[in-house]
């Protein structure tokens, strides 16, 4: 069973001005990975499909992602073969590329070595939701500013002690334990919102 808890965090001026910082950062890379995305979108319409070499199919940049100067590098990721020698889906999706471009992004711009691996990784999920729910009769994805961004999510590395909890990359803090977790439960993945 899945349930949801909302508890008020209490962190130091530290911690308040790193989560600010952070929150500021993961807006700036949201919005860079959606504006790559508009792009190779784009130069689909401009080149058109083509052939790709390793697999002798029909690809197209929407599908996988080939610039130089985009942050997606190599858009074939090393697949499995069937029995008659044929690739199984070689190709990977847009979010699966640009979270394996983190690395080079941490390379190119070492400040964001300061943001928790997992927390940059669901940033980039959070963009795949928006083009899922875009592709089932929403809205189209939209850059974000200040007033429309303010939370950032954690998938693992979540401790809970008392009325502390622990945030990778962030440290203990303390927190309004209102409500107590159930034995047995277990802390899938951890929000925090409202960081302005």
């Amino acid at each position: 069973m899945l349930t949801n808890y909302i508890y008020k965090l209490r962190p130091n001026q530290t911690q308040s001005s790193k989560m600010s910082t952070w929150v500021d950062m993961l807006r700036s890379q949201y919005n860079w990975n959606l504006n790559d995305r508009i792009t190779q979108y784009n130069q689909q319409f401009i080149q058109g499909d083509y052939c790709c070499i390793k697999t002798k199919a029909e690809a197209s940049p929407l599908t996988c992602f080939v610039s130089k100067s985009g942050a997606t590098g190599n858009p074939w990721k090393d697949s499995k073969f069937d029995k008659k020698g044929k690739a199984r889906n070689p190709r990977r999706s847009a979010g699966d590329i640009q979270i394996t471009a983190l690395p080079e992004l941490k390379v190119a711009r070492p400040w964001y070595n300061a943001i928790d691996a997992t927390v940059l990784q669901q940033n980039v999920k959070r963009l795949d939701t928006a083009y899922k729910n875009f592709f089932e009769g929403r809205g189209f994805p939209k850059s974000k500013n200040r007033s429309n961004f303010t939370s950032f999510t954690y998938a693992m590395g979540v401790k809970i002690k008392g009325n502390k909890i622990y945030l990778p990359k962030l440290g203990w803090m303390r927190f309004y334990n209102s409500r107590s977790i159930p034995n047995g439960f277990t802390i899938l993945s951890l929000m925090q919102v409202g960081v302005s």
